[in-house]
């Protein structure tokens, strides 16, 4: 069996800027590496999902999974990742740190220039002070600004209810997760331009008492924390050097029980090592049957490129195949920062593709390269755009798209395909 190498550059994929002619990044960006691998490969398109996805979501059709009948709410995925004590009838939710004013409108929701010590320290003060009648919880600050609460409880929970994540709006929940502010997802640092991003507490999406119940407890957990953290000496120190108070948790996407994905080990007798970052990333790498290379976030870009590339290539004979993400891309779209996005779809080309093509034989290896979802560099949301994807290496023959963008590999043998074939198509080519 050949080897693989899965390569997403999260939220690489753009539309047409103005600032850039009308083109995307994509097309922009010198990646002569890339490239390099579109004209040796088949390109095409992957439509994700009918609307704009969310990372974990993407991820989970990517591995070949049907996202309308698995997915069970990032939560759960965030405690499985974080080892999160988590059982199922609990409720685990994603959660953010963020900042409020006196008006009780939202300034941001996500702060994430908080230390690992800092990080603690809320965490603990949370645990230690936060008490909810009719159940326990548990609170873990994860990364960055990123959190999971699981709370437990003799009596039923729902994940039936609303975000407390201004960017992820849920007025409706059924089996296909409808959204009814679809262009809302993965909001940027501030949100002080949107309209209504004034706190809105959870609420129950269904008349079930179980739906009031678990509403009742996440509004009174975020009361709680918020007096919590407003009077935590961290704050007090951060107010006084003028930086924006730590003193609101925002919650969303709640699940009481782990998604059914194909497991790699068990379905393909695949061994798949995964460089995982997030929590959400590594619950999916566990359920997928991968083992998990943990990647610290660093401010090292070097570091992120080098870890992966040598960790591969010493292990190229241990596994049959790694995942990589990488993460930057999406970051900057996020940000509107076009100019930056370019920068690092050429870093990650120069320092990563260009020194992994030198070290492997091509002729057993599969590449596979693409992105979880479009975000637009100028609205800083994802769309449901379809994504550019290569596939190159062992026997495949060129379909003569010569360039990595959205434009080009439309025009490639794989025309436009589902996310949830696009796996089990790469695991039959390693076959051959």
């Amino acid at each position: 069996m050949k080897k693989l190498i899965f390569v997403i550059l999260d939220g690489a994929a753009d539309l047409p800027c103005k600032l850039l002619g009308g083109k995307t990044p994509l097309e922009v960006a010198e990646k002569p590496n890339i490239d390099y691998l579109s004209r040796m490969g088949i390109n095409g398109l992957i439509k994700i999902l009918p609307i704009p996805p969310e990372s974990d979501e993407a991820l989970i059709a990517l591995l070949g999974n049907d996202v309308f009948k698995v997915y069970t709410g990032r939560g759960p995925l965030e405690a499985l990742g974080s080892n999160t004590d988590f059982n199922e009838g609990d409720l685990a939710l994603r959660c953010n740190f963020g900042s409020i004013d006196l008006k009780g409108n939202i300034v941001s929701v996500r702060i994430d220039d908080l230390s690992k010590e800092e990080l603690k320290a809320f965490e603990d003060a949370i645990n230690s002070f936060v008490s909810l009648e009719g159940a326990e919880f548990i609170f873990k600050a994860t990364s960055g600004h990123r959190g999971v609460l699981v709370i437990k409880s003799k009596q039923k929970l729902s994940s039936k209810i609303s975000n407390t994540h201004p960017g992820y709006v849920l007025d409706y929940f059924d089996i296909n997760w409808s959204r009814n502010n679809v262009e809302s997802v993965a909001l940027s640092h501030s949100i002080p331009q949107k309209p209504n991003t004034s706190f809105k507490e959870a609420f129950a999406l269904e008349k079930t008492p179980e739906a009031e119940f678990s509403a009742k407890l996440v509004n009174s957990f975020i009361i709680q924390s918020k007096l919590i953290l407003e009077r935590h000496p961290i704050n007090i120190e951060r107010v006084k050097k003028g930086l924006l108070p730590v003193n609101l948790i925002v919650t969303r996407d709640g699940g009481t029980k782990l998604p059914n994905l194909i497991n790699f080990k068990k379905q393909y007798n695949y061994n798949g090592l995964c460089f995982a970052e997030t929590a959400a990333e590594k619950g999916i790498a566990i359920l997928s049957g991968m083992t998990i290379f943990p990647i610290a976030s660093s401010t090292d870009e070097k570091y992120e490129w080098n870890i992966r590339l040598t960790t591969i290539l010493r292990n190229m004979s241990y596994y049959d195949g790694f995942y990589v993400h990488f993460k930057d891309p999406d970051f900057f779209s996020h940000n509107h920062k076009i100019q930056d996005k370019i920068k690092s779809i050429e870093d990650i080309d120069k320092y990563f593709f260009g020194p992994l093509l030198k070290n492997i034989d091509l002729g057993n290896t599969i590449i596979v390269i693409t992105s979880d979802h479009c975000t637009s560099s100028e609205t800083g949301a994802h769309t449901e755009d379809a994504v550019p994807v290569c596939i190159a290496g062992g026997q495949i023959k060129p379909d003569f798209v010569l360039n990595f963008n959205e434009k080009d590999c439309a025009n490639g043998f794989l025309k436009e395909i589902n996310a949830m074939h696009l796996m089990p198509y790469v695991m039959k080519l390693l076959k051959y």
